[in-house]
């Protein structure tokens, strides 16, 4: 399936627009294919966008003062990944992002979002749904780490 129907498919099981609206969402995404192995970017780096998987597979992790890598996040296909800390607030990354396989991604700019989400209510939802989830998930995941103390 190609990058433009795999995003399309993602976002109709949440929300639902227009060929018209969905032709305006994608143009604001820019393919970008990386090699297994490959640094999509690494903590340090400054960070403009998310990176929604079509194929392939990654891997969001931290490095500590030790040396010793902590995987935060394997992404696979209909996944999204970055550093969203510093996606949001400016900082710089705190993790990295690789590349576990050969992979094909789609980049979306931050001010991007935000512009479509400003023009587009069904974006908007579907990226606040989004944002929830990952807050459930984050959640679980520290509920399970607290139940392994």
């Amino acid at each position: 399936m190609d990058p433009k129907e795999t995003l399309k498919q993602h976002i109709a099981k949440t929300t639902s627009v227009s060929d018209e609206q969905f032709d305006f969402i994608f143009s604001h995404f820019k393919p970008q294919v990386f090699k297994k192995g490959q640094t999509i970017f690494a903590a340090g780096d400054n960070i403009d966008c998310e990176f929604f998987v079509v194929r392939g597979c990654l891997k969001t992790f931290y490095i500590n003062d030790d040396l010793k890598m902590f995987i935060l996040q394997i992404a696979k296909p209909c996944w999204w990944a970055s550093d969203y800390n510093a996606l949001y607030t400016g900082v710089k990354a705190t993790v990295s992002l690789d590349c576990i396989t050969d992979s094909e991604l789609l980049c979306l700019k931050a001010e991007d979002r935000e512009k479509l989400c400003q023009e587009i209510h069904a974006i908007e939802h579907f990226f606040r749904w989004r944002t929830n989830m990952g807050y459930v998930t984050a959640q679980k995941q520290l509920l399970s780490i607290i139940k392994l103390m």
